[in-house]
């Protein structure tokens, strides 16, 4: 193939390439064998002769690459082509970030909060064991605390339905191993994320909700706004004086 006639093809296909100024071929100089004198079928060959493809690979073009709009201006006439369309960009999947304390003070109950940027401090623990004393558990302090978060692993990603999901998993396996009577969910992040939609419609605000036939939840504000609100401490006890987290008698 003549360097004029790669030129040509090359500047068909929309590509620009550096050469020198007197092998510039313009499109109103094509050769005898230019496309618009051509069946579309002859200038299909033309596009993908060997040597062409070869001198484009060394170039690192691309012939797949759509043609810019300037570029396709400058086309002396249409060739059939199949063009790949370019691909939406995918939308990343927002980050989800939840982490949940768990303390089981004891073989009734079962006390879940959230995590709000930190762990609970000494206040709020001392008002969670003071909590816990009132109805009946009768502990000096708390046990260990268990931490239940999303993602279990880094750069882990999922919706919002696929963190639900896990959550849900968690905490039935947690209750099939270790049964209990009552979970007290602190907050409305706890209620939020453990409790399915029409669980949540079902109590909407503070107050008790049966999950199971065994086991109820109990839904009271966050420890962090009862220690900045104590009239919550009020609301906290209605849902929790006709209850008792004291341990069954053996």
């Amino acid at each position: 193939m003549q360097p004029s006639q790669q030129a040509y093809y090359l500047q068909t296909l929309g590509i620009v390439q550096y050469v020198p100024k007197e092998s510039v071929l313009l499109v109103d100089e094509a050769p005898a064998v230019a496309f618009n004198d051509r069946s579309l079928d002859d200038a299909e060959e033309a596009v993908v002769d060997r040597k062409t493809v070869d001198v484009a690979a060394r170039m690192n073009l691309n012939f797949d690459k759509p043609v810019a709009p300037k570029q396709a201006s400058a086309i002396a006439a249409p060739v059939k082509a199949t063009v790949s369309a370019t691909p939406e960009p995918k939308t990343e999947t927002e980050l989800i970030e939840v982490k949940f304390s768990l303390w089981q003070p004891n073989s009734e109950v079962l006390v879940c909060s959230a995590v709000e940027g930190a762990l609970a401090d000494g206040d709020q623990m001392q008002l969670l064991t003071n909590i816990l004393n009132a109805v009946g558990c009768a502990i000096h302090r708390l046990p260990q605390m268990d931490l239940v978060e999303w993602p279990p692993y880094p750069n882990a990603d999922g919706d919002e339905n696929e963190v639900r999901e896990f959550l849900a998993t968690l905490i039935q396996a947690r209750l099939k191993a270790r049964p209990v009577k009552y979970i007290l969910l602190l907050g409305d992040g706890a209620a939020d994320w453990l409790l399915s939609a029409q669980q949540r419609s079902e109590q909407s605000t503070f107050g008790s909700l049966a999950l199971t036939p065994e086991t109820t939840a109990l839904l009271v504000p966050s420890l962090s706004n009862m220690i900045e609100t104590p009239q919550l401490k009020g609301t906290t006890w209605q849902v929790l004086k006709s209850v008792s987290f004291a341990p069954a008698a053996s």
